[in-house]
């Protein structure tokens, strides 16, 4: 099919009127999403924008999202190389924005067979137990004063990550945590990565950002994690190892490339990418989760109270929530989903980019078109209005019963 679009008029999804040089970049908002949404309810759930030199589709109905994942799955499995990414995850060689090929499935069979399997989610249960813990005795030892729940979440988001994936205790007694400057380090990983960026729209304009400094930003930023990680690797060579149920995430990696049993051979860039990978997919987006969580019941509490009342009863006269309570607490289950329907944590997915000429809803989609699928209007088709999109920083005082 490549090449043929080429030999007649495109038929195209619906576009708004867009301005020279820039395109449609002058309809994005600070909020993307929410832009990408109004787009959507104006022009219908398969928009094309041409933001600066990138032609982009936007998808923003459940049964077209279908079709962009799973039906055209293998022509849209491929991802931009963006700016930020390039220089932060080792030339995209993580499993998140690394284009679609041989290097890419290897990666990915790795992440879904060895790090996230059920038997090694399984295996670090103690680690959720014990940092669930620690996040119940920071909020009971501010009582009778206030708890800024937000920076307690962010704790121990940061605190199970650290553990799983690098064996190591960041916010505990041994001051890890201060003395790497890891949150501020985090924190700089995540603005660049989702920040704006020039070069992502007009790729002919990448040099601009050498002279507005965001080039050696991320090169700091990229320098910083990997002396960070250099350490942390060295550490677990020098090391006699553990049982396989304590192994983290670094262990099992590093036990790949000694192996040498997966099809093309792991570098130890490769290995720090995923690992960084883990890092940027798993800190936020669980801190989000929960502080909109708590946000939401403490704004709603006759929900909060169902929901005690609930927890209670499963428990009994125990005082810890253990795992195995989870499949029995289903109005706690409601929450969260609606928690994940209202405030997803990540509105736009992680851009695709069409391998070839492709045909959508019946229109033509060309190769090398960026595919944005938009999580927000969903909330929509319920009829939810979206009165917010930045998580409150809950300041509340503990209540115990």
């Amino acid at each position: 099919m490549e090449g043929k679009l080429k030999n007649r008029k495109l038929n195209l999804p619906p576009s708004p009127a867009k301005l020279p040089f820039i395109g449609n970049l002058h309809q994005l908002g600070s909020m993307p999403h929410i832009s990408f949404r109004g787009l959507a309810k104006k022009y219908g759930p398969i928009i094309f924008l041409q933001l600066g030199e990138i032609p982009t589709v936007v998808i923003s109905s459940v049964r077209l999202a279908k079709e962009v994942l799973k039906t055209h799955d293998l022509v849209l499995s491929s991802r931009p190389q963006l700016f930020s990414a390039k220089h932060l995850f080792y030339g995209c060689t993580d499993v998140a924005f690394a284009p679609y090929g041989a290097y890419w499935r290897n990666i990915r069979k790795i992440c879904i067979l060895e790090l996230l399997s059920s038997k090694r989610v399984q295996s670090y249960s103690f680690v959720r137990e014990e940092e669930v813990a620690r996040l119940v005795h920071r909020i009971a030892e501010s009582y009778p004063g206030t708890a800024n729940l937000s920076k307690m979440i962010g704790l121990y988001a940061n605190d199970v990550l650290c553990r799983v994936a690098l064996g190591r205790d960041f916010s505990g007694g041994g001051g890890e945590y201060d003395r790497h400057g890891f949150q501020k380090m985090l924190d700089d990983f995540q603005a660049l990565l989702g920040g704006f960026s020039l070069g992502d729209y007009f790729p002919s304009m990448e040099f601009v950002h050498s002279l507005t400094g965001m080039k050696s930003k991320l090169q700091r930023t990229f320098r910083q994690f990997d002396q960070f990680f250099d350490e942390v690797i060295t550490e677990h060579q020098n090391s006699k190892g553990g049982k396989e149920e304590k192994k983290d995430l670094v262990d099992v990696l590093l036990d790949i490339q000694r192996a040498g049993s997966s099809e093309m051979p792991l570098t130890m860039d490769n290995i720090k990418a995923v690992i960084l990978d883990m890092f940027a997919a798993g800190t936020d987006t669980t801190f989000i989760t929960l502080d909109w969580t708590m946000t939401e019941l403490i704004m709603s509490p006759k929900v909060m109270e169902k929901a005690q009342a609930e927890v209670r009863s499963v428990v009994g006269d125990r005082r810890v929530v253990q795992e195995s309570d989870l499949p029995r607490l289903h109005y706690m289950k409601a929450v969260i989903k609606e928690i994940f329907r209202l405030h997803p944590a990540a509105p736009v997915l992680v851009p695709r980019e069409s391998l070839e000429d492709i045909i959508i809803d019946g229109y033509n989609i060309p190769a090398k078109t960026r595919i944005y699928v938009n999580d927000i209007d969903n909330t929509e088709a319920f009829g939810i209005s979206m009165h917010r999109t930045v998580p409150l920083h809950v300041v509340a005082k503990p209540h115990f019963t």
